[in-house]
């Protein structure tokens, strides 16, 4: 049921656009996966072709309850129609929700190393932009709450971002976690910001809990703003189309009066049919994919661990996506990119992107086929001997 023989060369991809300039070059960036979208949503999008007319369409009930259906079978997350606002993005909702629920000057707790958008979302809207750094401890980020209390003790501070399971470091945070972050920011008033889009790329060892989970209880609900699709467990970030969750009725009021002001729920209609497909039929496939992933983590992993010791791999709890520390090559961020691309021919993303924190460190990519995977752990096998060498 999983294809994973894909080619994307020559379709203007984010990812491969960089083999234009190198074709030795092997891509492992950009969080979207080398593994084909499912048969059945691309045939859900054919049929809607097949009618020859994309016209002015609005999503339906069929489309709010398998939403719903989703959220409750696989996140106990316990949602209404009315809850529910459709966005084109993540990065669009996330933009929308900073305009509509703080003020000008507000400053956004964001945990580092962090998603690089979220910078550019928060300065641009004019807010501040409050880094918080991750404490590493026994090779895992942690959160220091009490740094964290001091931080959204400032009546500046507004709202923080917190993305679980967490981009780039993988790490999954747990219910305590969860349940402690969010009673600080109920103390201090401040507003939390759910960014859950990695959450359906789930492993056998760990399963994440929404903020909006039934577990979480009616306060962690009140102070919160959930944002999800189904773009990144089902390859689908090229359709557009995502929801944020509210059930705050003060909240979720302003946010649907500025809905309609800016007319921000108008999405694209293919990414509504793609959206409804996968979480209508995508259990299975999503089931078969993250045990694929999984394998993948587990031989990347283990094989940096056993054969190339310097780069050490954080332990990827949730995403398909790995956090390298080169630390121990003693190379600056632009001299790693450079010798990772001349001797290993190999592009990770660079850790400096994701905040200060993330100086010596790159991101792996490992949503391919494994046959690739392989070549790019041997790439990073002859970066390492090339530079010991020198």
């Amino acid at each position: 049921m999983i294809d994973t023989n894909v080619d994307r060369h020559g379709d203007n991809s984010d990812k491969w656009a960089v083999t234009k300039d190198d074709d030795q070059l092997l891509p492992m960036t950009i969080a979207d996966m080398d593994i084909a979208t499912p048969q059945f949503i691309r045939e859900a999008m054919q049929r809607v072709l097949n009618k020859k007319v994309l016209g002015y369409t609005t999503p339906g009930t069929s489309f709010y309850n398998a939403i719903i259906r989703w959220q409750k079978t696989h996140h106990d997350v316990s949602l209404k129609r009315e809850q529910l606002i459709i966005v084109p993005s993540i990065a669009v909702g996330l933009s929308f929700v900073i305009r509509n629920l703080t003020q000008k000057n507000d400053g956004i707790i964001v945990m580092s190393p962090y998603y690089p958008p979220y910078r550019q979302l928060v300065v641009d809207n004019q807010r501040q932009f409050v880094e918080f750094p991750l404490v590493q401890r026994d090779g895992q980020y942690v959160i220091d709450f009490n740094r964290l209390d001091s931080v959204m003790a400032d009546s500046q501070n507004t709202a923080i971002i917190v993305c679980n399971p967490h981009n780039p470091g993988g790490c999954v945070w747990t219910t305590t976690e969860l349940q402690r972050l969010q009673d600080i920011a109920n103390a201090h008033h401040v507003l939390v910001l759910a960014d859950e889009i990695h959450d359906d790329v789930a492993f056998s060892d760990n399963q994440p809990v929404s903020m909006l989970s039934d577990l979480m209880g009616s306060e962690a609900a009140s102070q919160t703003v959930l944002m999800k699709s189904a773009t990144k467990a089902f390859n689908l970030a090229g359709v557009k189309c995502a929801f944020l969750a509210v059930k705050n009725p003060e909240l979720l009021a302003t946010l649907k009066q500025a809905a309609a002001a800016e007319a921000i729920e108008e999405v694209n209609t293919l990414g509504v049919v793609a959206t409804q497909t996968a979480y209508e039929q995508g259990a299975q496939w999503l089931t078969e994919v993250n045990a694929y992933l999984e394998e993948n983590r587990n031989l990347a992993y283990e094989y940096l661990r056993e054969n190339i010791p310097l780069i050490r791999p954080m332990y990827p709890e949730g995403t398909y996506l790995m956090w390298l520390d080169f630390m121990a090559y003693d190379l600056s961020d632009d001299k790693l990119d450079e010798k990772l691309r001349s001797l290993g021919h190999i592009c990770l993303n660079r850790g400096i992107d994701y905040g200060q924190t993330g100086s010596g460190f790159m991101r792996l990519n490992f949503a391919v086929d494994r046959a690739v995977l392989k070549d790019a752990l041997q790439r990073l096998k002859t970066f390492d001997t090339a530079v010991r060498k020198k």
